[in-house]
């Protein structure tokens, strides 16, 4: 897309290559961002994930604990 968006800037005036390259640093950054959400939710996940066998297993700690105390 890159090499296809160079030939036709090549041939057209300086404002349509300039917003051509503005079109595609927008690509870019977007996708970039996208990315990067993409990472923040996959940790989110994780975390998720961490933080509910952690509760599970201070609730078997906590229930042990109560069953012995009885």
């Amino acid at each position: 897309m890159n090499e296809v968006l160079a030939e036709l800037a090549k041939h057209e005036d300086p404002k349509v290559r300039a917003l051509a390259e503005r079109g595609r640093e927008h690509h870019n950054r977007r996708t970039r961002i996208i990315e990067l959400v993409q990472e923040a939710l996959q940790q989110l996940r994780l975390d998720t994930k961490y933080l509910v066998f952690d509760l599970e297993c201070t609730r078997r700690e906590r229930d042990a604990a109560m069953g012995d105390a009885l």
